[in-house]
Parts: C-alpha cells; structure tokens; sequence
C-alpha cells in the first residue's frame, strides 16, 4: 500500500499542526537527536512561517534557505521536509530533516522508501542550480557526513 506523495516547496496553512508535529515533535527524533542539536548549534533552529496561505521553513540569519515538503496527496498532510541552503558556489547543505514516523524505517508504511525519495527531489531540484556539484547531508554524521556529487561533464 503505497501513499501517493507530491513534493512541494510549501505548506497549506490549515496543516500547521501537521507541520509542527513533524518538524518539533516527531517520534523519531530520538534516532538522530545528536546530530540535531549539532545542527541546531551550527545552522540555528527552523522557524514555521506564514506567507498567506501558504506556510515554510525559515532559519533565522539564513537567507538562503529552501525546503521540499512530502505531501500525502489524499490528506494533504506533510509527511516529510527536507531544510537546505546552498553553503557556497558547488555545495548544498541539507541541514535538517523530517519524515513521519509511519514513514520511517520499521514504520507501517516504510516501503515508501520516503527519505530516500524526499533526498532524490532535493538532489534533482538541486541540479538546476548553476555551479552546484555536491549535495551534504549533515545528519549523516553530525558533520557534512553523506556526499552526493554531480558526475563531471566528461563522464556523461
């Protein structure tokens, strides 16, 4: 039974609670709190805003910073977020992620394989940013542990 997903750069207002739920108070949080806190420490904590009907992410003294939203396409509820910013010319950090707990490994519906997707929509709207060579995710260690790098242009 798999969920349809739709990837989105934003949140219907009216799923607030969703949101915070899976961003501030999610079960699955404990697995991968160090690298929380790590994170928390080096890039400051994701703010929920509203931009009318519509809500993001925001990292305070950030500008530049983007997040993709899973989205279970019959509730309309977010299910997963993924919090990036592009670190310099060839790097983009993920800084944090989110995925609900039915979604996430040993959960009912984990064979959605939705962090795998949620990193692979990121990757791809990645690639349409001029320069960018490599995306890090920081959870992946606490320190700019897992590297996906763009294959260079003679290997094409």
């Amino acid at each position: 039974m798999n969920a349809s997903i739709e990837f989105k750069s934003h949140v219907p207002a009216h799923q607030r609670a969703a949101l915070e739920a899976l961003l501030f108070f999610n079960s699955c949080q404990a697995r991968v709190s160090d690298c929380i806190a790590d994170a928390v420490e080096r890039f400051g904590a994701p703010e929920i805003v509203a931009s009318g009907d519509r809500l993001r992410i925001h990292m305070k003294n950030m500008n530049d910073v983007q997040s993709l939203f899973a989205i279970e396409a019959r509730t309309g509820r977010p299910v997963g977020v993924a919090v990036y910013t592009r670190q310099d010319i060839e790097h983009v950090t993920v800084m944090h992620l989110g995925i609900a707990a039915e979604y996430a490994s040993g959960g009912p519906k984990a064979n959605a394989q939705l962090l795998l997707r949620l990193l692979r929509e990121v990757r791809r709207s990645t690639r349409r940013m001029k320069g960018v060579r490599r995306l890090e995710l920081y959870y992946g260690s606490g320190r700019a542990g897992s590297r996906w790098r763009e294959p260079s242009k003679a290997a094409l």
